[in-house]
């Protein structure tokens, strides 16, 4: 008889351990569904830069001064932006001064600029690709000079804005209400730059 209940007591035991095991799973089975259930219903979110804003970064790459061949000093300021939906590409027109202690005097113009903004996963940042200075006019400079100062500010003014990050996306900006999120696509208007956020 002894016997008989101690086993009793231990299947018992056993059941009971059992039962909470399972409640256990269940409880995790449950949050994670819900989880996944508020995350869906939460839906995808977007964050954005507008042009001014834009305007602004470029401002700030271009106030430190750009030195080529340590004879040319390079200075771009005053970007005015714009941003094409159709080709992805952001438009910029710039003040220029380019001086040296090879020309008699400082030359001044003005150089419009363009590149196409991507997605930098690595980063979650936008970022500046290919950029290309389209046209360089300038005034001040001999003309012996001015074909050279030109062809150098083509050269050096993209590969000095190659991947400059323009906008990061916010690490508070990718979790929301206990949802966590992922930047999928990038979309351009007239006025602003998107980032489509995914919840996971």
């Amino acid at each position: 008889m002894a016997a008989a209940a101690a086993m009793n007591r231990q299947a018992r035991q056993v059941e009971i351990r059992l039962m909470r095991l399972l409640k256990s799973a269940l409880s995790g089975l449950m949050l994670a569904a819900l989880l996944s259930q508020c995350a869906t219903m939460m839906g995808e979110r977007t964050v954005s830069m507008s042009a001014t804003q834009i305007q602004q970064k470029l401002n700030q790459k271009l106030a430190k001064p750009l030195t080529v061949m340590r004879v040319f000093h390079v200075q771009f300021s005053n970007a005015l932006v714009s941003l094409d939906p159709a080709s992805g590409r952001i438009h910029t027109t710039m003040d220029a001064i380019i001086s040296s202690d090879m020309l008699a005097n400082t030359a001044s113009g003005t150089a419009s600029l363009s590149g196409l903004l991507k997605f930098d996963a690595s980063r979650n940042a936008v970022i500046l690709d290919q950029p290309a200075v389209d046209a360089f006019q300038l005034d001040g400079a001999s003309s012996e000079w001015n074909g050279v100062l030109q062809k150098v500010a083509k050269e050096m003014g993209g590969k000095w804005l190659d991947q400059l990050v323009l906008y990061e996306v916010r690490p508070e900006d990718l979790t929301y209400a206990g949802v966590h999120y992922q930047p999928t696509a990038l979309l351009l208007t007239a006025d602003e730059v998107q980032v489509k956020l995914k919840p996971q």
